[in-house]
């Protein structure tokens, strides 16, 4: 283990270096990663600048939140992993307290809530993935069983879907039930439509605004993926939801991000079949208006979700294992994670199936 190794880490806005950093011992419930693949978030130009509202990590610290990588020393208390196996690393993290609102970050990125016990959470593990090797938390170290022999910049697509798996096990979503993916040709909202097929829907609706690549979708994935083109009438997208979906859909996953109408939302709530759930995961910047009679009398539910369940890269993995994901299907664009700049320039970009990710 070297004892030195390169990493980008922001001293201020707008203000990244590649530094030379001291490679540290794990700590007891730590584990040193050397980095294979790192994800490139569409939006982390607006995080490097600051543009974005979030409460970053003390400066400097290493930006970035998810990567493949292989484990080269543990802490004296880690036993799940050891020396040599390749993993998953989540950057959701959360404290380990007999609480029921515990501490949470997203290392690399953000403090979510910014209580006393969260920054301090933040400022042990600051750290994120743009970087030769990275001291993560064990808690957020996800063995990747039965996948040694696929490449880090395939594998790396795992970092695009976990955040919609979490939301299709939060719907409940069954084998051959119908879901509507509100979203579908957004970053995420592309890899839920990917997602859901491959934990058996029978029926994918594929909400968006451009044809074109909802058909891209449709084509990629089979003709249980229907193509449905919204306009932000809410009647009109209505009809066109209902229409796609048969009979009604038994669950609808939200992932607009920064909407600025809950219109489709709207639209996606009212196609559900009575007792169906919407799931919201978007970022919408208006409110959702709910109707209290609507509501009772479908016996409906809208639950939010953040993130994931702790066992879920792990379940995510294991789909991939199987044979039940193809991770070709992402279209992976790979930077030297010397060429991170360009990297980030890359990923603002992004499309549908796109990820941009870095390998040192």
């Amino acid at each position: 283990m070297p004892n030195t190794h390169k990493a980008w880490r922001l001293h201020a806005p707008n203000d990244l270096r590649f530094d030379t950093v001291e490679t540290p011992s794990p700590a007891p419930d730590g584990v040193l990663i050397r980095i294979e693949a790192g994800m490139v978030l569409s939006y982390m130009g607006r995080v490097l600048s600051g543009a974005v509202p979030y409460s970053l990590p003390p400066m400097p610290f290493v930006p970035g939140t998810n990567a493949i990588g292989h484990v080269i020393a543990t802490g004296d208390n880690v036993t799940h992993v050891q020396s040599g196996d390749r993993v998953f690393l989540s950057p959701h993290l959360r404290g380990d307290v007999p609480d029921h609102e515990p501490p949470q970050i997203l290392i690399g990125l953000t403090a979510t809530v910014t209580t006393d016990a969260a920054l301090a959470l933040q400022a042990r593990w600051r750290d994120g993935v743009f970087t030769e090797i990275a001291h993560w938390p064990a808690a957020c170290v996800t063995p990747l069983s039965g996948l040694d022999d696929k490449p880090a910049a395939e594998l790396i697509g795992l970092a695009k879907l976990i955040v919609p798996f979490g939301g299709l096990q939060r719907s409940g979503l069954r084998g051959g039930q119908t879901i509507i993916v509100n979203g579908a040709t957004g970053y995420f909202g592309s890899g839920a439509v990917m997602l859901a097929i491959a934990m058996g829907a029978g029926r994918v609706v594929a909400a968006g605004r451009k044809q074109a690549a909802l058909e891209r979708l449709r084509e990629a994935f089979g003709p249980r993926v229907i193509p449905a083109v919204v306009s932000g009438d809410a009647a009109a997208d209505l009809s066109t939801l209902r229409r796609a979906t048969g009979s009604g859909a038994d669950a609808a996953l939200d992932l607009l991000g920064s909407a600025k109408s809950t219109s489709t939302t709207l639209s996606s709530l009212r196609a559900l079949k009575r007792g169906g759930r919407l799931v919201l995961m978007g970022s919408a910047e208006v409110p959702l208006d709910l109707s209290f009679r609507e509501m009772l009398a479908n016996d409906w539910e809208v639950v939010g979700q953040f993130m994931y369940d702790r066992a879920a890269p792990g379940q995510l993995a294991g789909l991939a294992a199987e044979g039940l994901l193809d991770l070709k299907k992402i279209a992976v664009t790979s930077f030297p994670l010397a060429d991170f700049r360009r990297a980030v320039e890359a990923a603002a970009l992004m499309q549908g199936l796109d990820l941009t990710a870095v390998l040192p």
